[in-house]
């Protein structure tokens, strides 16, 4: 303290007790140390959960594409054995009836209508075990290439449906790995048959090119289009139809991908693969 002359003549000290503030302090440093633990072992705990996640993703996929590949398979024995067993054994029973034909006139009118009508319906039976077993798995998609195998499946479809189908695909389109080619493949037929089932469209444009080392799909219809909520599910990785979904993953299991574009106009499907070109033998 000083005087009026600014002498210092006493000292003055004021104490205040903190230590409630200092209590208040620890205990807010402690919850704020706990609370960066508790995030600390949260983030790490969320790292492994995503590790996991991860590595199931892998796993799952890898099994998808192992379900795909052995259901190619199966359709592939099961369309041999279907023209090789099931075909031989109408060939003899058509044998067999021809036999008789050749000695109809022995039989009765009845019996000569009956040997008739077989005869028919064996040969109804066989085209439709031949078209079975080539819907299952084209020949011609492993014997002659994908623009000989699309054009056998328009052909059929457009008989069968009264859709009319036109394909844009250059005539020296090389061929792609077998893998590729069943994906493309599967992928025109699985959009044929849903603008059949669904789209009530009169036409249907297939598109297919390749270039910047990519394959490029298209199929346009000019049916009553796709509702838009319906849209976003197809184009998301979430619920969609069975259909679209082994369309897609047949596509991402090769590296490609597959959008949806739909309106009143009409509905394209567009898919894209990298090119991966079959393997040449050497004689």
């Amino acid at each position: 303290m000083e005087d009026s002359s600014g002498r210092i003549v006493g000292v003055s000290t004021v104490g205040r007790d903190i230590t409630e503030r200092k209590r208040t302090e620890a205990k807010l440093q402690s919850a704020h140390d706990n609370l960066e633990q508790r995030v600390l072992e949260r983030t790490t705990e969320l790292h492994r959960k995503n590790e996991e996640l991860v590595k199931q993703e892998g796993v799952v996929r890898e099994l998808s594409g192992r379900l795909l590949q052995m259901q190619d398979e199966e359709r592939r024995r099961f369309a041999r054995e279907l023209h090789d067993s099931v075909g031989q054994l109408l060939v003899a029973i058509s044998m067999n009836i021809s036999r008789l034909l050749q000695e109809e006139d022995k039989l009765s009118e009845p019996a000569r209508t009956c040997l008739d009508e077989n005869a028919n319906l064996v040969d109804q039976v066989s085209k439709e075990i031949r078209t079975i077993s080539h819907l299952l798995h084209p020949p011609l998609l492993d014997e002659a290439g994908l623009e000989s195998a699309i054009r056998w499946y328009i052909e059929g479809f457009a008989e069968r449906s009264q859709i009319r189908v036109h394909l844009d695909m250059p005539a020296d389109f090389d061929r792609l790995s077998s893998d590729q080619e069943i994906a493309v493949f599967r992928v025109v037929q699985e959009c044929l048959t849903n603008i059949h089932r669904h789209s009530e469209s009169a036409r249907a444009i297939i598109r297919i090119t390749r270039g910047d080392g990519q394959v490029h799909l298209e199929v346009r219809d000019e049916g009553k289009g796709i509702p838009p909520e319906q849209q976003v599910a197809l184009n998301s990785y979430g619920a969609m139809g069975v259909g679209f979904r082994g369309m897609r993953e047949r596509l991402r299991q090769l590296g490609g991908s597959l959008q949806i574009l739909s309106s009143e106009e009409g509905t394209v499907i567009s898919a894209t693969l990298p090119v991966v070109s079959a393997k040449k033998t050497t004689p």
